[in-house]
């Protein structure tokens, strides 16, 4: 049975509001986003309805960080819960989305993702309203 060479993740956190400006959350959150667009701003033929506002928070492997990653996303939604409430109240969303890289060259049969989340963690999303989003990708084998 072949093991997973690539056990990475990646969090990211994505704001979207109807008139919010990306730089106001950019300062309030002292965090630098990716991408950014305030509704109206157009990208090629799309014209943005909302603003979106798309960070990655934290990265790396899951032995090593994905815990105290955990933990940093707690100590940022407790540091500026004034923030997040009032953005989702005034008809924002808030997603923390949990990225997976897993090695698919396994054998069949082999589990390619397992993911657990205490409850500590999921009553802090839920109690400030925060979406939550897993998704795997599939790396390339070596």
């Amino acid at each position: 049975m072949r093991h997973m060479t690539t056990d990475e993740f990646k969090i990211d956190l994505n704001l979207h509001h109807p008139s919010c400006d990306p730089e106001t959350i950019t300062a309030a959150l002292a965090l630098k986003p990716w991408f950014a667009k305030e509704n109206g701003d157009k990208v090629g033929n799309v014209t943005h309805k909302k603003t979106a506002w798309l960070c990655q928070f934290r990265r790396g492997t899951f032995d090593e960080g994905f815990a105290t990653a955990l933990e940093d996303v707690v100590t940022l939604l407790s540091d500026y819960e004034a923030f997040f409430a009032e953005f989702i109240e005034q008809g924002g969303e808030v997603e923390l989305v949990l990225n997976s890289t897993v090695d698919t060259a396994v054998e069949e049969g082999d589990k390619l993702l397992e993911l657990s989340l205490h409850p500590w963690f999921l009553k802090q999303l839920g109690e400030h309203g925060i979406n939550l989003r897993v998704q795997a990708w599939s790396a390339e084998s070596e």
